[in-house]
């Protein structure tokens, strides 16, 4: 009997169960039949469409409003910044978002290396988080370096135009394609690694090799090379490496004298007058002279290239990069890119003058010695012409050669066009003291007369908010002292070091130092100054100078310009 009950509970158990399971099962069911039936609502935002059309008012008004404030900002003239868009666009490089256009990306990338500005600060200026400002500037770094083949091509092998018909270079050059030129650029990199990158500079910097035809135009870049590494090095990776730098048969690059000569690379003559400032008013002397002078007005093409360069794109030219290292390497190589783009659509005035630009000191570095035969014979031949030519030829105009210039005279022809010296300014002047008054006195609306280095934002960079801000901009901490004994402790410690105060002695430099500086000869008066300035601040080292003979002063003074002025 208790068998057949226990058996009956125990199918009522189970109906139950099953009961609840199916009765479960059917309400999920029709649960989910019942969301599937609504329509799901969508998620709200906020009033985006205003929020881009003020970012589009903002571009252009403030952004590319007109040339001279598309050059302030982004280093372009709108032609070229429209241009090089439009280009992008029609390549499928860049494209444009539902909240962002190519023009905006462009711009965001090159006010960051035209003005080497942070991505919080750019960030910051077109009302944006860091996260895009980093991502577009990845993409439109690598979009404008798929121009390169197009952009960076091997020289023409034609007689350069600047050579062609001009009796100083023609024949002599008429093989030339161009000139070798290296610079340095500052370079950030790792604690193990950063001693590879150290040069004879303050800095680390990255060892950067270029061929420039005389257009300006960069036909070849090496760079990433360490500071340290030698020129010649370099040189030699570039011509061995897999599509290299390559010399067609026949012609010839200029190079520094550090190089030395080997086939397709034509240096200077070592130990004759190289700088036109080492020649003074003296008249040449022999083949070599004239050989370096000529060889020397070409190479400067080198010089003025990179210079122009840097003076478009601060983020070579300005503070330590914050990119990792092979996106430095990519920055330099864009920037060439850019350089390039402008050219092929006429020159700005970010292009150094010709007349401005003069040749950059001998190298410091150890010269090469190992001098190829043929260069070295195929280089005095050149040389022996060209003195020939130099002494056959008419000397109508010999009273106006190696002569001073008298710029007084120039000015009564020239007028305001010529240097005069009014803006002229040492290291000792204030600066900006009296430019507002000179340029309303010579015509203060004369926008093509402003300096590139004038060129800043014409808008202030938001500071305020979250976007942008670190921690380095608040106001610090003023620690709380909790008790007298910090208080007694602290004016212990001033009144100590007002004692230490009192019982130092002041040094003074001798009376006649500045006499007999200034009576040294040779050097610019400048140079002199600012040395002066290091013997005042080591009265020691200007004692020990003053009771030195003639020539052990020139010494020092030498020694001084070469290691801290020169460039």
């Amino acid at each position: 009997m208790d068998k057949k009950m226990s058996r009956k509970r125990r199918l009522v158990l189970i109906r139950a169960a099953a009961s609840l399971a199916s009765s479960m099962v059917m309400q999920y069911v029709r649960s989910r039949l019942r969301k599937k039936g609504k329509k799901k609502e969508g998620i709200a935002y906020g009033p985006i469409v205003d929020r881009d059309e003020k970012r589009i008012d903002f571009l252009n008004n403030q952004i590319y409003k007109d040339d001279m404030t598309c050059q302030r900002t982004l280093r372009l003239t709108r032609a070229s910044f429209f241009s090089l868009c439009q280009d992008l666009r029609e390549r499928s490089l860049l494209r444009d978002t539902v909240h962002i256009c190519i023009e905006e990306q462009v711009a965001m990338f090159l006010i960051t290396v035209g003005h080497n500005l942070r991505n919080r600060d750019v960030a910051a200026i077109f009302n944006r988080s860091g996260e895009p400002v980093s991502r577009y500037f990845g993409l439109v770094l690598h979009a404008i370096g798929k121009l390169k083949d197009e952009l960076i091509r091997p020289p023409s092998l034609e007689t350069p135009t600047k050579i062609a018909g001009d009796p100083r270079w023609d024949p002599y050059f008429k093989d030339c394609i161009g000139a070798i030129g290296v610079t340095h650029i500052q370079a950030s990199a790792s604690k193990n690694m950063e001693t590879a990158f150290c040069t004879k500079k303050s800095f680390p910097s990255q060892n950067v090799m270029a061929a420039i035809d005389f257009d300006l135009r960069f036909t070849y870049v090496l760079a990433g090379w360490e500071g340290s590494a030698h020129d010649d090095a370099v040189l030699l990776h570039a011509t061995e490496r897999e599509n290299g730098l390559h010399v067609p048969h026949g012609k010839f690059y200029l190079v520094d004298a550090v190089h030395g000569a080997k086939p397709g690379f034509l240096p200077p003559f070592r130990g004759a007058t190289y700088h036109s400032n080492e020649w003074g008013n003296n008249h040449l002397q022999y083949s070599r002279e004239l050989f370096n002078r000529r060889h020397s007005a070409l190479q400067v093409t080198a010089e003025r290239a990179f210079s122009s360069l840097k003076r478009r794109f601060k983020v070579l030219d300005d503070g330590i990069p914050f990119f990792p290292s092979a996106t430095q390497v990519d920055v330099v190589m864009v920037c060439v890119i850019l350089h390039n783009w402008v050219l092929s659509k006429g020159t700005d005035c970010f292009i150094l003058p010709e007349s401005n630009c003069k040749p950059k000191p001998p190298s410091l570095q150890r010269e090469q010695i190992h001098d190829h035969s043929h260069m070295v014979g195929f280089r005095q031949a050149l040389a022996d012409k060209m003195w020939e030519d130099h002494q056959n030829y008419p000397r109508s105009d010999a009273d106006f050669l190696n002569t001073p210039i008298d710029y007084h005279e120039m000015a009564t022809s020239f007028g305001n066009g010529m240097a005069s010296g009014v803006y002229a300014k040492s290291w000792g002047d204030l600066l900006a003291a009296n430019v507002t008054e000179n340029e309303h006195a010579n015509g203060g609306n004369d926008t093509s007369a402003a300096s590139v280095e004038d060129f800043t934002l014409p808008f202030t960079i938001p500071r305020g908010g979250n976007i942008g801000e670190s921690s380095s901009s608040r106001a610090p901490k003023r620690a709380k002292l909790d008790n007298d004994d910090e208080l007694t402790h602290l004016m212990t410690s001033l009144d100590n070091l007002t004692k230490a105060i009192e019982k130092s002695k002041y040094v003074d430099v001798p009376e006649d130092l500045w006499g007999n500086l200034m009576d040294l000869p040779g050097f610019e008066e400048a140079h002199l100054t600012h040395y002066y300035a290091h013997l005042v601040e080591n009265p020691a080292i200007a004692w020990s100078f003053n009771k030195l003979s003639m020539s052990n002063k020139t010494m020092w003074v030498v020694s001084y310009i070469k290691n801290h002025l020169s460039v």
